[in-house]
């Protein structure tokens, strides 16, 4: 499964079914509405030594939650089947969490521990 996430950089090195292919389209199915879209792909490199691909790529349209069948195809022939699930841009910040154990501290201790035989 792939990770897509709106608003931010989507950049996939894969390992995909070998091609002499330049030419690579990838096709989405949307899982709930069972619609049809691809999505554009730019910086596209193939190394076929190792059948790997890295691609940039942007879904017009994309939902957050939404999970999505991928179909990569190189010419006419496929190339990776997978999925694609959509998140929403991750935040630098954190919250702090409050919890009922607030007043309890911790105290520090040496670490020591008897080991019995």
């Amino acid at each position: 499964m792939l990770t897509y996430f709106i608003s931010g950089s989507n950049n996939y090195t894969i390992r995909v079914a070998q091609t002499t292919s330049n030419a690579f389209t990838m096709s989405l199915q949307d899982m709930t509405r069972l619609t049809n879209t691809t999505a554009s792909l730019t910086n596209i490199s193939y190394n076929d030594c190792e059948s790997m691909l890295s691609f940039t790529a942007s879904i017009s349209g994309a939902v957050i939650g939404e999970e999505y069948r991928t179909y990569i195809t190189a010419g006419n022939k496929t190339i990776y089947d997978g999925s694609v699930q959509v998140f929403t841009s991750q935040s630098i910040d954190k919250p702090e969490y409050k919890t009922q154990n607030d007043g309890f501290i911790s105290h520090p201790s040496t670490n020591e521990y008897v080991i019995i035989d």
